[in-house]
């Protein structure tokens, strides 16, 4: 299924795909912050700096979203409700001398997107959580994880990233300047129901999942594609 309306303008947002498309997205307060402070550990390397006229500063970034809207397909309606925070540590070297700006190295950086699943109907069922959490720092080094459950079933998530491509002539090459951000593979037990390809703006889903599941996971990936973040490393 193409996805049109990926990368439209945010007011007045909405997605179409199949028999799938949102109502108009609503988003709620934008915050984002960041605060920048003298560095005053005096480590070796750090006194070298200072011979050379290079400081070293701590900063603090941070950003926080909301969203909600609905998904139809004709026959179905779900409400999403959606929160998502980010927050990052850079070490930030700067000359005396303005002229040559600054350089910031990231020491930690920690990101997560929740989201509650509602599907309206008569019976109306378990509500369903979807979670995304990425953190990563030069200690520990990176951890993903992402799924959506009602409590009884449960999808990981992962977030899906190329190295390698295979250009016009057959040719197997390497991605210039690292892995790079594709999009989502959601997965049940050793088995994918769903890949969202966000270089093509394309979803695919298994055709003879439940028309439940199906609802679910349209609405799942809505929210997915309509976060803010998509490539977190970036």
């Amino acid at each position: 299924m193409k996805m049109k309306g990926v990368n439209s303008w945010m007011i007045n947002q909405q997605l179409v795909f199949g028999d799938y498309q949102t109502g108009t997205v609503k988003r709620g307060w934008d915050f984002s912050s960041g605060w920048q402070a003298t560095n005053l550990s005096f480590r070796p390397e750090q006194l070298l700096m200072k011979v050379f006229a290079f400081d070293a500063d701590n900063k603090s970034v941070t950003e926080k979203n909301k969203m909600q809207f609905k998904v139809t397909n004709g026959r179905q309606q779900a409400v999403v409700y959606a929160l998502e925070k980010f927050s990052e540590k850079q070490l930030v070297f700067r000359n005396r001398d303005p002229r040559w700006g600054e350089i910031s190295s990231s020491q930690s950086v920690q990101y997560a997107f929740s989201a509650a699943i509602l599907q309206v109907a008569e019976k109306t069922p378990e509500p369903w959580q979807l979670v995304l959490v990425h953190r990563e720092d030069r200690k520990n080094g990176l951890e993903e994880e992402g799924y959506l459950t009602d409590g009884d079933v449960q999808f990981s998530i992962q977030p899906l990233r190329i190295g390698h491509y295979t250009n016009a002539k057959g040719k197997d090459l390497k991605v210039v300047g690292g892995p790079l951000f594709a999009g989502y593979e959601i997965r049940v037990e050793d088995g994918v129901v769903a890949v969202v390809d966000l270089l093509d703006n394309q979803f695919w889903m298994l055709n003879d999942l439940d028309p439940d599941y199906q609802m679910v996971l349209a609405t799942a990936v809505s929210s997915l594609v309509l976060k803010r973040k998509r490539d977190i490393q970036e």
